[in-house]
């Protein structure tokens, strides 16, 4: 195969099909080979580097280092945030006067990990604080009004309530809290309504008149950022100084668990906390966090978004689905090494119920589903008695299958008899939040951000709902159809692919999530060494200049007649692996196809 030329501006040929018949193309347009060669000249690094910067919009040499080099130096000041100043003086009034102080979560790990953050660090000022995670199947999402009346403080006396991921909507909670001798701060990264909450303060980086710089921050993002405003007036005033003041730096593996598990960008101030988050998940000090990757299987190597996402994640999330999020607070907060383990093998056990819950959901949701989809459906809605805890987490494997909007819905709702609750997923260029604004005359309540959402609705307007749903995606998504195209970034030569210089650096562009998707490659006539079956995967392996690479691809054991004797179409993803401490590249194989 001919090395691709770099010394024009002409875009190499692609095939306009693969065997599934569906279109390749290059994300976000065309190359600018120019462009490329110029970066990878000033910054030294291979083409293919450049190229995949450039793919992400980072086109000079000083934004590059930004992002392949992000340092917790360039965080912005927390003071920024709108009413971050009275936060902290509630706080710290808080602290000096000793108010009883309570914390309240919410059930996922968003906001459990925001709760463990900011319990733990207010363990440095000696505020033991009361935490609050809502049972999911009980209480539902939030603050509600029996748990604020069951946290009130007796005798009269001042407290202070601090919600974290939620309370943005609670107008009529806060107005409660405030009845029963609780000063209140908000804090949140949820969509902010018309109308919002009397509270002593509200941090949320996407309201109004609000001049921070970056508004997709999780919500342990905010909650963090909290902690950096309390930490920096603290020293501003003498309280602390520098050197005896927290540092920081060994809460950041809570932000990693958070932001990558919430699904928001990881771009910007989010791709910095995840990075260095990463860094401290990886060094295991946390006796807790060693449990839990022993039970994921996470204990060689770099810890990355991947690994948070399929194997800490769904551990600590099960917990909350299925109404035990105080479980996965103990663990995230525990400091005996022997409490540690049993916890994480009670997330195991929790986890492994979860799963199956699933598998029993899953199957009736995608035949709802898969009729849609033939019918033409823009965005898909199913519903059941499904377990309420798991919905979520089937919306966000339908809309990955379909690439399409999906909602799950219930009618497994305590006490409430008609309605249905809901869970929604989205897709790249579908802001979930915004469609649900034009559908909310036939819901109750909603809530969200872009990539999830929740909403109460009665059954009777089901109809209604998935109609409106479907209109409004169908006319945001207009004439695009990425159901019948696969997006490429690079077309590299395996000289380019199996280079020991982009291989060293290639982990630089993580952590990969939203807003920076793995890059996806094409190789065409790949010879294939050898292969074989794996129950429904295929494993193979490729040779290049007398040295083996490996490569998987999950589901695709039904390609292995492509891989034998004729070179194939490859597209694929990279992996860094560690195994028995060696370093391996493989090849995730996206699709296997016959060379036309």
């Amino acid at each position: 195969m001919a090395l691709l030329s770099t010394s024009c501006g002409q875009e190499p040929v692609i095939p306009e099909t693969n065997h599934n018949n569906k279109q390749i193309r290059y994300r976000n347009g065309a190359i600018d080979h120019d462009r490329c060669r110029r970066l990878a000249a000033e910054l030294d690094v291979p083409y293919v580097l450049a190229v995949l910067l450039c793919r992400r919009g980072i086109t000079t040499a000083r934004t590059a280092t930004t992002f392949l080099y992000p340092s917790l130096g360039d965080l912005p000041s927390p003071f920024l945030l709108k009413d971050m100043d009275k936060a902290v003086s509630l706080v710290i009034t808080a602290f000096q006067e000793k108010w009883p102080v309570v914390i309240h979560g919410d059930y996922d790990l968003d906001g459990i990990s925001s709760t463990a953050l900011l319990a733990r660090f207010l363990r440095s000022l000696s505020i033991r604080a009361v935490c609050h995670l809502p049972d999911r199947l009980t209480e539902g999402y939030g603050i509600n009004k029996q748990s604020i009346a069951r946290l009130a403080p007796g005798g009269g006396g001042p407290a202070l309530l601090i919600t974290v991921d939620c309370g943005i909507t609670a107008i009529d909670e806060v107005e409660f809290a405030r009845e029963q001798g609780f000063h209140v701060i908000v804090t949140d990264h949820h969509e902010p309504p018309d109308s919002l909450p009397a509270a002593d303060a509200i941090v949320n980086p996407k309201q109004e008149d609000c001049s921070f710089p970056f508004p997709e921050l999780a919500g342990v993002g905010v909650a963090f950022y909290l902690a950096m405003g309390i930490r920096s007036r603290l020293v501003e005033q003498g309280t602390w100084n520098k050197e005896t003041a927290p540092n920081l730096r060994q809460f950041l593996d809570f932000v990693a668990l958070g932001t990558v598990a919430d699904v928001v960008p990881l771009r910007g101030l989010n791709r910095i906390l995840v990075r260095a988050g990463l860094e401290v998940l990886t060094e295991r000090s946390s006796p807790g966090i060693r449990a839990l990757s022993e039970r994921a299987r996470t204990m060689e190597g770099r810890i990355t978004a991947e690994d948070i996402s399929y194997r800490l994640a769904p551990r600590l999330n099960a917990a909350g689905r299925l109404g035990k999020p105080e479980l996965a607070l103990e663990l995230l907060t525990c400091s005996e090494p022997a409490r540690a383990r049993q916890l994480a093998g009670r997330l195991e056990l929790i986890n492994q119920e979860r799963r199956q819950l699933e598998i029993e959901a899953l199957d009736s949701v995608l035949d709802q589903c898969a009729r849609q989809e033939d019918e033409g459906r823009a965005a898909l809605v199913a519903y059941g008695n499904y377990h309420l805890g798991i919905i979520g987490i089937i919306a966000a494997r339908s809309a990955e299958k379909y690439d399409k909007p999906v909602f799950v819905l219930t009618d497994e709702v305590a006490g409430d008899q008609g309605l249905l609750k809901g869970s929604g997923r989205s897709i790249d260029g579908i802001n979930l939040y915004e469609v649900l604004q034009q559908c909310a005359e036939t819901t109750i309540q909603f809530g969200g951000h872009a990539m999830a959402a929740g909403l109460t609705l009665h059954k009777s307007s089901l109809p209604g709902f998935a109609e409106t749903f479907d209109r409004v995606v169908a006319e945001t998504r207009q004439a695009k159809q990425p159901d019948q195209e696969r997006l490429i970034d690079y077309r590299p030569t395996a000289a380019e692919i199996f280079d020991e210089h982009f291989i060293g650096l290639y982990h630089k562009l993580e952590p990969f999530g939203q807003g920076n998707p793995e890059p996806v490659f094409y190789l065409e006539n790949q010879k294939i060494e050898s292969s074989h079956t794996l129950r429904n995967h295929l494993k193979y392996s490729i040779r290049y200049n007398g040295r083996l690479f490996n490569g998987i691809g999950f589901g695709l054991a039904d390609r292995i007649e492509y891989t034998r004797d004729k070179p194939v179409q490859l597209t694929f993803t990279i992996k860094n692996s560690t195994f028995r401490g060696e370093q391996r590249l493989e090849l995730h194989a996206v699709s296997i196809d016959p060379t036309t």
